[in-house]
């Protein structure tokens, strides 16, 4: 049924007004436009944004889907809420399917993907092998390529020693042979997205000869480690020909790499996205009916242009004195609970955040409450049922936390770092294998982001000897320690931490990515200086290797889980984890 104004859907009348209050990115918009109206001949097929947090780039994605739509094409979005290169695909096709373009050959072969790996996690016979590697396709984005000797074993492949990996493939080999007898489902498990690729493809070009095809690519910051490489296959034609009717669209917060995109530089288009304009924020602050000139001054002053924080606010008329402070009451617009505003502001301290996460901090009543009111505000998204906080916002609200009680901003960052370790030693994975599993990785991070931020003299060492080891997994462990630094820094604002980050800028390079020798010789070097850390420094030397991963000694990945408690580096961790941090700290939420 259509309704008034020719809208078909609830969410189309909801573009429809989005799109009416969306301000700047005019240019863009044209092009895109134009370019989907040209013959292919002219076109081009490859958009990519880039540009800060808070710039707009998600905002405008939206703005070019709906584009696409109005021009009838079938449209996907994926980002990284999708946890693996399977996953993702997945999501292309229910979203194309929801629009009208079935791709049946590839969603039966997703089905039988996702029968035999069913199958095998639920088999009591099955080798370990066999489960770590079909659970390597749950590995979030950023957490490691998948090697090409090994397709779909990601950064368990990374982990095993190359003379082992041979074996490791061959005993998975044999037991899915003898589990399937078919040795079409044995490819499909060993390798699915080389298996499952070249159907999705095939079901591209089929839908192509009646609709356009747009694929759009949200947060390729966080993605690219692992979709980028799938991406530059399919352009090659790996998995066979394109249409010329596909046009992609790639959004993050750095530019394609033109040592990986350069050749496709002819068909495609490079967009910088740049904080509003004088002109454009005035504009978005009329709209939202903000119109005082010295209101106007104050937002523009503060937001540095960044469309996010000039739309955020714009909620609000407050008088401005501490900017900071006003910010926050903008981001908390329209709530007059003076604790949930309070509760808001502290749940921030988190990178991200959980029903468990509010219980750490003292939440224990009205928990699921708290999550769900956190959850409808405009500056949080969900993440596959955790809670985010969008980059600027986040940012605002610890450094006022941070100014306004830095005993209690660290004490609270005190019970963050037991909460994760707490829930770290929960997963009770025996050596080797800790290493090998994404959430044990995950939450050794935030443990010591939240360590650096209570005690970051105290806990620095340990720190870059983790990191030294995070080098020696794959290329996303290590830059999720980078990246972990870098914000325990900013937030912190602990010269020592600060200094560090600022040392470590040297091992990027010119292209983003990691010089990971260099930064593992740098750390184990820093830890050499130090008498109490020659035990861990040699422990992370055993990292260094002529392949990534590939141990140097002991023929194998080295595990925190075994080392802990042991050596000189780890003295009185005992006491540490048993003593000071369960020191009595005052509850946060809600006291």
């Amino acid at each position: 049924m259509v309704g008034a104004g020719g809208a078909r859907s609830l969410q189309e009348i909801l573009r429809q007004r989005q799109g009416s209050e969306f301000v700047g990115r005019s240019l863009q918009c044209s092009v895109f436009r134009t370019n989907l109206q040209l013959p292919p001949v002219d076109r081009k097929f490859v958009f990519g944004l880039h540009g800060q947090a808070g710039i707009g780039k998600t905002f405008l994605l939206r703005q070019l889907r709906e584009i696409s739509l109005q021009h009838e094409a079938l449209v996907a979005v994926t980002d990284d809420n999708e946890s693996n290169l399977v996953a993702a695909m997945g999501a292309i096709a229910r979203q194309l399917a929801g629009q009208g373009g079935e791709t049946r050959g590839f969603a039966q072969r997703l089905a039988e993907y996702e029968r035999r790996h069913d199958d095998v996690l639920s088999d009591p016979q099955a080798p370990s092998e066999a489960r770590e590697l079909v659970m390597s396709t749950a590995i979030r984005f950023g957490l490691g390529v998948v090697r090409m000797a090994a397709p779909g074993l990601g950064p368990v492949a990374d982990a095993v020693p190359p003379e082992r990996l041979q074996a490791w493939m061959e005993q998975c080999r044999g037991y899915f042979a003898r589990k399937f007898g078919s040795q079409a489902d044995v490819r499909l498990l060993l390798s699915p997205v080389e298996e499952l690729t070249p159907f999705l493809v095939e079901d591209l070009r089929k839908l192509a000869q009646h609709r356009q095809l747009v694929m759009l690519f949200d947060n390729y910051e966080r993605t690219s480690e692992v979709i980028e490489q799938w991406l530059l296959r399919m352009l090659q034609g790996h998995y066979g020909e394109l249409p010329v009717a596909l046009v992609l669209g790639i959004a993050g917060q750095h530019p394609l790499d033109p040592n990986s995109w350069g050749e496709y530089s002819s068909i495609t288009v490079t967009w910088r996205l740049d904080p509003f304009t004088s002109e454009e924020a005035r504009t978005l602050l009329n709209r939202r009916g903000v119109r005082d000139p010295g209101l106007v001054d104050v937002v523009l002053e503060l937001s540095g242009g960044l469309p996010l924080l000039v739309a955020t606010l714009a909620e609000s008329g407050h008088d401005a004195h501490d900017p900071t402070a006003m910010a926050v009451a903008r981001f908390l617009n329209w709530v007059p609970d003076q604790q949930r505003r309070e509760d808001a502001v502290l749940a921030a301290l988190p990178r991200g955040l959980d029903e468990d996460i509010l219980i750490a901090l003292g939440a224990e009543e009205g928990t699921a409450d708290l999550f769900r009111w956190l959850r409808d505000r405009p500056f949080v998204h969900e993440n596959q049922g955790r809670l985010q906080y969008h980059q600027v916002v986040r940012e605002t609200m610890v450094r006022y936390e941070r100014g306004r009680a830095p005993r209690r901003f660290r004490l609270r960052h005190q019970t963050l770092a037991e909460h994760f370790h707490r829930s770290r030693q929960e997963l009770a994975l025996p050596g080797e294998s800790a290493w090998y599993d994404w959430e044990w990785r995950a939450l050794l991070v935030e443990e010591f982001y939240h360590r650096l931020c209570w005690a970051a003299h105290r806990w620095l060492p340990d720190a870059m000897e983790h990191c030294a080891a995070a080098c020696g997994v794959d290329a996303g462990t290590a830059q999720s320690w980078f990246d972990m630094f870098a914000e325990a820094a900013r937030d912190s604002a602990v010269s020592i931490v600060v200094t560090f980050v600022r040392d470590l800028q040297r091992f990027v390079r010119p292209s983003g990515e990691l010089d990971l020798n260099g930064l593992q010789k740098y750390l184990i070097g820093r830890l050499e200086q130090d008498s109490t850390g020659r035990a861990a420094s040699t422990r992370a030397r055993t990292w260094v290797a002529t392949d990534a991963g590939a141990a140097t000694s002991g023929g194998g990945a080295w595990s925190f889980g075994e080392q802990e408690g042991r050596g000189s580096n780890y003295r009185g961790k005992q006491d540490h984890f048993g003593t000071d941090l369960s020191e009595s700290v005052p509850p946060v939420i809600g006291e």
